[in-house]
C-alpha cells in the first residue's frame, strides 16, 4: 500500500529526492569577480552557476532526514565535479572566470551536517567517525573537498579521542553513555540513592536448596498428605473454603523465605527483580497466586509471587494454563516459560520451591 502510495505522488509531480539545478551567476557571492571575466557580452557567453532550491530554507532547522537527502543528492552526483565550479565568460574569443558554485557556498558555511552525538556542524568541523548509518563516505569525492569536510576538527577529534580514552577508563560502553553517567553525578544525592536503591542495583536472585533432601521431602510429604481438602460451600458464588486460611498461615511466609535474596530484596518470580512498592512495615509487597488451581487439596507451596501487574495476567489472560503442569513436571532448569497477555514470560523458581512442589504434585495424585 505505501508503495503504491509513492509511486502515486511521484506520477503527480510530487519531488521524491533533491535535483540540483543550473542557475545564474547572479547570486553566487562570488559575482563581483565572476563578472569582472573579460570581454564584451554576446550570445556566445556562459552564465552558469549551481544550487538546490530552497536549500537554505531547508537548513533553517536542520534535523537528520532532511541532511541526508542532500547528502544522497551530492553523492549520486560524485562523479559529476562541474557542479562544483561557477563558470561566466562573456563571450569565447576570451577566458572565463570561475568560482567555488552557489552550492558549494551554501553547504560550506551552513550548520547541517549530523554527528553521532545529536549535534549538527558545519562541515570543516564535522568527523567523519561521527556521521550517522546512511552517510556514505569516500574521501576521494571531490564535493567533500569542495566543502572542506573535517579540515578544522583536529582539536575536536582530538578531544573525541580524549572523551573516549576516558569514558573506557571509567567503564563506559562509549562517550555517550560517559555523557549520561555525567548527567547522573549532577543530581542531588537523594535523587542518585533513591534510583540506585531501586533501579540501578543488579537484583540477585534468591537461591535457596535444600539442607537435607530426604528429610525434607519427607517432611513435605508427609504436610502434603494432611493439607486440608478442596471443598466449597453453596454462597453467591461458588469459593473455595480452606484457600485464604492456607495462604493466610503458611503461604506468604513460604514464598517470602524463597524469594528473598542475601540482601533482603524480595523479587517477583516473572520480573526476576525486586517487587515495585513496599508496605508500611517496610516489607514487599506481591500477590500471592495459586500456581495450579485443579489440584484436589491446598497447598501453601502451590503458590507463586507475583508483582500485581503479573499476578493480573496469570489469573486473567493465561494462554498456558492447560499446559502448567505438564510443562513444570519436566522442567529443565529454574524459569517455566508461560505466554501471559500473549506475551512469553519465565516465571522464576528456586530448587526449594521446585522440588517441594513436585512432591505436593506427586502427593496428591495418590490422594
Amino acid at each position: 500500500m505505501l508503495e503504491q502510495l509513492i509511486e502515486l505522488a511521484q506520477g503527480c509531480g510530487v519531488a521524491d529526492r533533491l535535483e540540483i539545478a543550473t542557475v545564474s551567476c547572479t547570486d553566487n557571492p562570488e559575482k563581483a569577480y565572476l563578472h569582472r571575466a573579460p570581454g564584451n557580452l554576446t550570445y556566445t557567453g556562459t552564465d552558469r552557476d549551481f544550487t538546490i532550491p530552497g536549500l537554505e530554507a531547508l537548513f533553517e532547522g536542520p534535523n537528520q532526514a532532511l541532511s541526508n537527502l542532500v547528502w544522497n543528492a551530492l553523492s549520486d552526483c560524485s562523479q559529476d565535479e562541474s557542479i562544483l565550479k561557477a563558470t561566466f565568460q562573456y563571450n569565447r574569443s576570451n577566458d572565463p572566470h570561475y568560482a567555488d558554485s552557489q552550492l558549494v557556498h551554501q553547504l560550506r558555511n551552513t550548520v547541517w551536517v549530523p554527528q553521532r552525538d545529536d549535534t549538527f556542524v558545519r562541515p570543516a568541523e564535522a568527523l567523519r567517525d561521527l556521521l550517522p548509518d546512511g552517510f556514505p563516505f569516500d574521501s576521494g569525492w571531490a564535493w567533500l573537498a569542495a566543502i572542506r569536510f573535517g579540515t578544522k576538527t583536529e582539536k575536536r577529534a582530538e578531544q573525541l579521542r580524549r572523551t573516549q580514552e576516558i569514558a573506557a577508563e571509567l567503564g563506559f560502553r562509549d562517550e555517550a553513555a560517559l555523557a549520561d553517567g555525567m548527567r547522573f553525578a549532577a543530581l542531588a544525592p537523594d535523587t542518585r540513592h533513591r534510583i540506585l536503591a531501586e533501579y540501578a542495583e543488579p537484583v540477585d536472585l534468591p537461591t535457596r536448596e535444600p539442607g537435607n533432601r530426604d528429610r525434607r521431602a519427607e517432611a513435605v510429604r508427609e504436610e502434603a498428605r494432611k493439607a486440608p481438602e478442596r471443598t466449597s460451600e453453596k454462597r453467591e458464588r461458588s469459593v473455595s473454603v480452606n484457600r485464604d486460611a492456607t495462604k493466610r498461615e503458611k503461604t506468604g511466609p513460604y514464598l517470602w523465605d524463597l524469594y528473598t535474596n542475601a540482601n533482603g530484596v524480595t523479587i517477583c518470580q516473572a520480573c526476576k527483580d525486586r517487587l515495585p512498592f513496599r508496605l508500611a512495615d517496610g516489607s514487599y509487597f506481591f500477590e500471592a497466586v495459586e500456581f495450579l488451581p485443579d489440584l484436589e487439596k491446598h497447598h501453601h507451596q502451590n503458590y507463586l509471587a507475583l508483582c500485581p501487574n503479573h499476578a493480573a495476567m496469570f489469573m486473567h489472560a493465561n494462554g498456558s494454563k492447560d499446559e502448567m503442569k505438564d510443562r513444570f513436571l519436566t522442567l529443565n532448569g529454574s524459569e517455566l516459560d508461560l505466554t501471559l497477555a500473549d506475551q512469553l514470560v519465565s516465571i522464576y523458581f528456586t530448587d526449594t520451591h521446585i522440588e517441594d512442589l513436585r512432591i505436593v504434585i506427586e502427593v496428591d495424585n495418590q490422594d
